[in-house]
């Protein structure tokens, strides 16, 4: 079985829209997709995101390091 990796875009969604489980993020990313309108770009990022989250058990989405992703990006002086 193959390993599945993420791409940082991936991981930012899925920090984003992150419910505590696999399968509460899987819906949290569903429902974004009305919103998402003809944003082809973020359409295919966040379906890519899905399919890759889709193939994961549960036990390894929760070995995954969300919390840097989560953090405030440091402001620039």
């Amino acid at each position: 079985m193959r390993k599945i990796t993420f791409e940082e875009n991936e991981y930012l969604v899925l920090a984003i829209l992150d419910g505590g489980s696999r399968q509460l993020t899987q819906e949290n990313i569903e429902q974004v997709f009305p919103h998402l309108g003809n944003d082809e770009p973020m359409v295919e990022l966040v379906t890519n995101t899905l399919e890759k989250l889709k193939r994961l058990s549960d036990i390894e989405y929760r070995r995954l390091d969300l919390e840097p992703y989560k953090e405030e990006p440091e402001e620039e002086e």
